[in-house]
């Protein structure tokens, strides 16, 4: 069977959305290889030309060559129909009949996206290593591209934490690019997986990109962007999140750097979150499972703290801010700080967004040098409370 699947996917002008219609229809690939021409053509999207060329590649040689390769060098073959493929990536339109991968697919492989710069700084390289090992830390698998700068960082502080990491590329998985990243590729074999869309022998080119940016967001229950520049293969894996219907984080920093105009741009423009701290990256049911694990003392020691920190706001409720303290401040920071006073406990970012007057961009600026300049302090969980300095 599987020489069929690789068969399908190597039909010329047949793409993912083509492939899967064909199996709708058929329900195999081997029923594909021996439908007739009026069956092919009743195939919406299948025309005469696309159906004649279907019919002269009946050869299964190609598909053989590619089978010895993956032999060869331990390669497997994850189809559609595998149980392997998660729901959830299957379900996209444009998911890949077949990926090609080395190393060990789990039943839950997926998990939550790290991607950033290649020429990343001391910073971002520390918002990376600390997410990725603390998602490692909950038994939730790392998604990335093994790229040099965040993506590497992510993957091998992973690895390190004693998690499991999958790596998705732009080329065969057999083949490492960058080169000097054989050992980290080799370990994320031995740990989890690397995988492709492109069969062995694929040298990396910069068209294939788009589509391991898209399995990686399609792999992924959350994303975190760490650093971007403006035009970048980072933003382009955080747009198809969002429209993949995946929660995207970035990191704000600097609006003067080069590797934040990117990340502080998806949070201007409303794409992503704004990133505190690796807690966010958890949902709901990562939540549950870390407290089963022993972590209900710590979050009880989050929610006294939050607690403690509603009760001082609370007492501030009704309460006029001080000219000598927020006089000088930007009319958009003295509402946000009213915002938050006026809430008398912590609040999410996007809660405090529905309540602002003003344009959205310009909230999600504000709050992001607010945090960076102190005025604003994050908490558990990705609500944010005015400073002590603040609240009077």
């Amino acid at each position: 069977m599987e020489i069929y699947w690789l068969w399908l996917s190597m039909l010329p002008g047949v793409g993912a959305l083509l492939q899967k219609k064909l199996l709708q229809r058929f329900g195999s690939p081997v029923d594909i290889y021996h439908a007739g021409e009026g069956e092919l053509l009743s195939i919406e999207g299948m025309g005469k030309t696309l159906t004649q060329r279907v019919l002269a590649a009946r050869s299964l040689d190609g598909a053989a060559r590619v089978q010895e390769k993956m032999q060869k060098s331990g390669i497997r073959l994850l189809v559609l129909s595998d149980p392997l493929y998660p729901d959830m990536v299957k379900s996209l339109a444009e998911a890949p009949a077949v990926l090609y991968y080395r190393g060990t697919l789990h039943g839950q492989s997926c998990g939550v996206g790290i991607v950033g710069a290649r020429r990343c700084t001391a910073y971002g390289k520390e918002v990376a290593r600390e997410a990725a090992a603390f998602l490692a830390k909950q038994g939730i698998p790392v998604i990335s591209g093994m790229a040099r700068g965040i993506d590497s960082y992510a993957n091998t502080a992973c690895l390190q934490a004693g998690g499991y990491t999958l790596a998705f590329l732009g080329h065969g998985v057999d083949i490492c690019f960058p080169a000097d990243h054989r050992e980290l590729m080799e370990a994320i074999v031995e740990h989890g997986a690397v995988l492709s869309a492109y069969p062995p022998g694929t040298e990396a080119r910069p068209e294939f990109f788009p589509q391991r940016n898209y399995l990686i967001s399609a792999w992924s229950y959350r994303l975190l962007v760490v650093e971007a520049a403006q035009k970048s293969g980072s933003l382009i894996t955080a747009n198809l999140a969002k429209q993949q219907g995946r929660p995207v984080f970035a990191v704000p920093d600097n609006i003067y750097k080069r590797q934040s105009a990117g990340t502080n741009g998806l949070i201007a423009d409303g794409v992503a979150h704004i990133y505190l701290q690796p807690r966010q990256l958890l949902g709901e049911v990562e939540q549950v499972a870390a407290a089963a694990n022993g972590e209900v003392s710590a979050a009880l020691a989050e929610k006294d703290a939050g607690g403690i920190a509603a009760a001082s706001l609370t007492a501030a409720q009704g309460k006029t801010l001080p000219q000598a303290d927020h006089g000088s401040l930007p009319a958009t920071e003295r509402e946000i700080l009213s915002l938050l006073i006026d809430a008398g406990a912590p609040r999410s970012p996007e809660e405090l967004a529905a309540h602002f007057s003003g344009e959205k961009k310009l909230f999600w600026e504000t709050l992001a040098v607010m945090v960076l300049e102190g005025k604003v302090d994050n908490l558990a969980g990705g609500r944010v409370r005015p400073c002590a300095a603040f609240v009077q």
